[in-house]
C-alpha cells in the first residue's frame, strides 16, 4: 500500500512535529531558529555577515544617489511600491524622498503640464532621444 494515498502532507507534518515535541527536540529547533534570525537581523543592522565581515558598501556618490531617486520615483509612479521599498532599503536611501522639482533641477529637465503626467525617467529619455534626433537631422541638412 502506498502511504501517500492514505495520509495527507499535513498528516506527515503533524506526525513529525509530534515526534520532535515528544522527544524534546522541537523546542530546541525553534529556539535555534529564533537565535539565528535574531543574529541575522543584528548582523544586518551592524552591516556584518554572520562570519563578521563588513557588508556595508562604500557611501554612494551624489550621482548614484540621484539615479536611485529617479528610479524610485519611476517605480512608485508605476505602482511598484514593494520594489521601490526594497530598492530604498538595499541602497540605504533616506526615508525622506527628493521632490520632483529637486530631481528635475538636478538633471536639468523642465517639468510642465504634459511632462508631469509621466515619470521623470520617461521625460529624461524623451529629452535625450529628442536631442539625438535633432543632431541627426542637423547632420543630414549640413551633409
Amino acid at each position: 500500500m502506498d502511504y501517500t494515498e492514505q495520509y495527507s502532507e499535513q498528516d506527515f507534518i503533524t506526525a513529525i512535529k509530534d515526534l520532535l515535541r515528544s522527544e524534546g527536540h522541537l523546542d530546541k529547533i525553534q529556539a535555534q531558529m529564533r537565535s539565528k534570525v535574531i543574529e541575522a537581523i543584528k548582523h544586518k543592522q551592524e552591516g556584518l555577515t554572520p562570519n563578521g565581515k563588513n557588508t556595508q558598501p562604500p557611501s554612494p556618490s551624489e550621482e548614484v544617489l540621484l539615479i536611485n531617486e529617479i528610479i524610485r520615483e519611476y517605480l512608485e509612479w508605476n505602482g511598484y511600491l514593494y520594489t521601490a521599498s526594497v530598492l530604498a532599503s538595499e541602497a540605504g536611501m533616506p526615508k525622506e524622498k527628493s521632490s520632483r522639482a529637486e530631481l528635475c533641477s538636478n538633471v536639468g529637465v523642465r517639468d510642465d503640464e504634459s511632462s508631469i503626467a509621466l515619470p521623470l525617467l520617461s521625460n529624461i529619455i524623451a529629452a535625450y532621444t529628442e536631442r539625438i534626433k535633432r543632431k541627426i537631422s542637423k547632420s543630414k541638412r549640413d551633409g
